[in-house]
């Protein structure tokens, strides 16, 4: 089976939507946990939990425009359907907030779209009119301190061995999954990235790109769009990804 996960943050959306939140909110401060994390001097959960402390009390108003003018990619209702059509699982990995990722999803039509990030409560502040943030990480990785809801483990619990997987990303949380697809499709900072690290990947521009060049690596198995049970025509298993999964499984 093809099996699809993709990024959500600046990959979904137009922009990074947790990035600007928590500069849009926390202001200087929250920028300064973002400079620690970039130095290694605090993992992922650290500047997530500081950022949200910076944020402080934030007006429900505001937050609420904040929210509205989030936008996507508008070709990707259209893969998510077509994804149905072919019956390729899809599931967006995350390392953003839960709270922000469901509520753009519902504002768009999309909100049984399976997707898993870290948890952020919104709860009632002190001042009238007012929320704080409060974070949660059931996603952490007991090795690696870079990541706070972990793409890779995700991504592996979710295929079974004989799973053609496909990774759509553009950023830094993506260089560790991509590292065990077998098919990856990268912008910006990825696809930069990959190509250093002689990852093979597919550069893109929109959603609708994937699912074209998808099509012409597994054409439809019949008329309808139905996909085949087994591995997809046109595609294969790249070595280097099936030993690095393998190793994973392994404890290696």
């Amino acid at each position: 089976m093809v099996r699809l996960f993709t990024d959500f943050d600046g990959t979904i959306t137009t922009g990074d939507v947790g990035d600007a939140l928590f500069g849009c909110f926390g202001g200087a401060e929250a920028l300064h946990a973002v400079a620690g994390y970039r130095d290694g001097k605090l993992s992922a959960v650290g500047c997530f939990e500081a950022e949200c402390r910076a944020c402080g009390a934030v007006g429900v108003t505001e937050l609420g425009g904040f929210l509205d003018s989030a936008r996507i990619d508008d070709t990707f209702p259209e893969f998510v359907a077509w994804c149905r059509r072919r019956e390729f699982p899809l599931m967006i990995l995350s390392d953003g907030m839960d709270a922000y990722i469901d509520g753009i999803l519902r504002r768009h039509g999309l909100s049984d779209v399976e997707f898993r990030a870290n948890r952020m409560e919104i709860r009632p502040a002190p001042a009238a009119d007012t929320v704080s943030f409060v974070p949660s990480f059931p996603y952490t990785d007991e090795v690696c301190d870079r990541c706070a809801s972990c793409k890779r483990n995700h991504m592996l619990t979710m295929s079974a061995d004989d799973d053609i997987i496909v990774y759509i990303g553009e950023g830094y949380s993506d260089r560790c999954p991509a590292q065990y697809a077998d098919v990856v499709f990268a912008k910006d900072d990825l696809l930069g990235w990959c190509r250093a690290n002689s990852i093979p990947c597919h550069e893109y521009a929109s959603f609708r790109e994937i699912s074209a060049r998808i099509d012409r690596m597994a054409p439809p198995a019949v008329p309808g769009g139905r996909a085949t049970a087994g591995p997809a025509a046109g595609f294969g298993r790249r070595r280097r990804a099936a030993i690095a999964r393998r190793d994973i499984y392994l404890g290696g």
